[in-house]
């Protein structure tokens, strides 16, 4: 059953160049949705637009529930580490405890066994600055839980964790949109994961390439993607900085 439909959206930051044009997908109830594409190309700003922190020039954005439209749902968004706050002083319980907030109250004993859902194994006394990424990642699914939100979006949420971490939680993700048939959003630069992960993908570089089942995508469509070859794009994947090339185009001769 559908839970979101995003229809030729368009977004750019002032008088620049369009960061998104045109972009189109779907997402279903029960599945999670990877997005692929280079650095620059419009992963984390769509997110944003879904969220409703960003507001799109042109396109629409539908949400449904048992196959009805209706307005934005309860939803968790789950950006990178980075870009918390650090100066902020809340800890691990004060954010969860007013994570509903002004609709209800979440009790200690909700905030317990939310944080043992996602084996978060630190005092809820610890600050959320002091918590590594994927301990971060961790609070925020807990956060999804107490919600019960139907739609979670996830910004690299694997970026700076080991293969073991990555693979724990990803199987954590799973559970919860398997519990509370959500639906997942989840931006990574790490392909292989997506491809092991995700039910659909889409490819996006400021417009989208491809948006359909993960078994069908292909070396070509991804080349087209990130404007590189495949086997340059496995090379940089394997040296961890396939971020860190401008749309990915790739230089004649490189190593």
């Amino acid at each position: 059953m559908k839970l979101l439909s995003v229809r030729d959206l368009c977004f750019s930051y002032g008088q620049g160049a369009d960061v998104l044009e045109r972009v189109s997908f779907e997402l279903g109830q029960g599945e999670i949705l990877g997005i692929l594409g280079p650095n620059g190309g419009g992963k984390s700003t769509l997110l944003k637009l879904i969220t409703g922190l960003l507001k799109a020039q042109e396109g629409h954005l539908e949400f449904f529930k048992e196959g009805k439209t209706v307005p934005r749902p309860a939803l968790t968004y789950i950006p990178q580490k980075e870009n918390l706050n650090q100066s902020y002083p809340l800890t691990v319980e004060e954010y969860l405890l007013g994570s509903r907030l002004p609709r209800a109250k979440v009790t200690k004993e909700e905030l317990a066994q939310a944080l043992k859902r996602v084996s978060f194994s630190k005092e809820p006394s610890q600050k959320l600055s002091t918590l590594s990424g994927g301990e971060y990642q961790r609070v925020l699914l807990a956060k999804a839980y107490l919600n019960h939100s139907s739609l979670v979006l996830m910004d690299e949420p694997t970026k700076g964790l080991d293969g073991v971490g990555q693979d724990r939680l990803l199987e954590l993700i799973h559970t919860f949109k398997n519990e509370n048939k959500a639906g997942i959003i989840l931006v990574e630069h790490n392909i292989a994961q997506v491809l092991k992960h995700s039910d659909r993908l889409l490819c996006l570089n400021r417009s989208f390439h491809w948006h359909d089942h993960r078994d069908l995508i292909n070396k070509n469509i991804l080349e087209d993607t990130y404007h590189c070859e495949f086997e340059h794009l496995l090379i940089h994947e394997q040296k961890g900085d396939i971020l860190n090339h401008e749309h990915h185009k790739c230089e004649e001769g490189e190593e």
